[in-house]
């Protein structure tokens, strides 16, 4: 908040004092020359003009504090973002799983992400993905569900579902946080279980290894 400078209050100087004490000298018969005024009169109006000059300075009003901007809301991203939040993400590891470069999984991330999760962290975390061959390319066709409704806590988004692929389905659990006025990456984590016969009725957005981010 801004503070403006207060305002000085500085006493009567005896220049000024001696406005109301000097004038032409003009012979009179009074016995004081003209533009002479008594001494007593002359620390009258010294003290009249001191109470007017410090009136003057309480009249003016003191201007108003500064109000602070009420913050920004977070706003939940539309079903549309949340389908490609989520698809660019499993294809981001997917695609760092076959080149062990971990480099643009890593760049994805808001700057919590990246500081806790460097390429090498990540190619180490998502190892058993590599040597057990596991192929996360259909998840470019398979539209994701989610589990539970997304949801805002602490300024991070929650998306929690899978890909129904056959016969493994890709659990997801993700989190992101809003970076330069866009939702990136904070937490990641992927699993694979089997995919059920008969599955519960889940929702599509818009129908109704781990790396979390410190």
């Amino acid at each position: 908040m801004k503070i403006d400078k207060p305002w000085m209050i500085w006493p009567l100087s005896v220049a000024m004092a001696s406005v109301f004490l000097t004038g032409p000298v003009i012979a009179n018969s009074t016995g004081l020359d003209a533009g002479q005024i008594p001494i007593e009169q002359a620390q009258k109006q010294v003290s009249d003009a001191k109470i007017a000059y410090l009136q003057r300075s309480k009249a003016k009003p003191s201007p108003a504090p500064a109000v602070p901007a009420p913050a920004a809301q977070i706003q939940m991203p539309p079903p549309e973002a949340m389908i490609i939040m989520i698809r660019s993400s499993l294809v981001a590891l997917s695609q760092a799983n076959v080149t062990n470069n971990y480099t643009v999984l890593n760049q994805l991330g808001s700057y919590n992400f990246r500081t806790a999760n460097p390429p090498a962290r990540l190619a180490e975390l998502f190892a058993p993905f590599r040597t057990n061959k596991i192929d996360l390319a259909p998840v470019v066709f398979v539209t994701p569900q989610l589990v539970q409704q997304p949801q805002i806590v602490d300024g991070k988004l929650r998306l929690v579902g899978n890909f129904p692929t056959q016969p493994m389905r890709v659990d997801f659990d993700l989190q992101f946080e809003p970076t330069e006025g866009l939702w990136k990456l904070f937490g990641l984590s992927v699993n694979l279980n089997r995919a059920q016969a008969a599955a519960q009725p889940q929702f599509v957005p818009g129908n109704g290894a781990q790396t979390p981010g410190r």
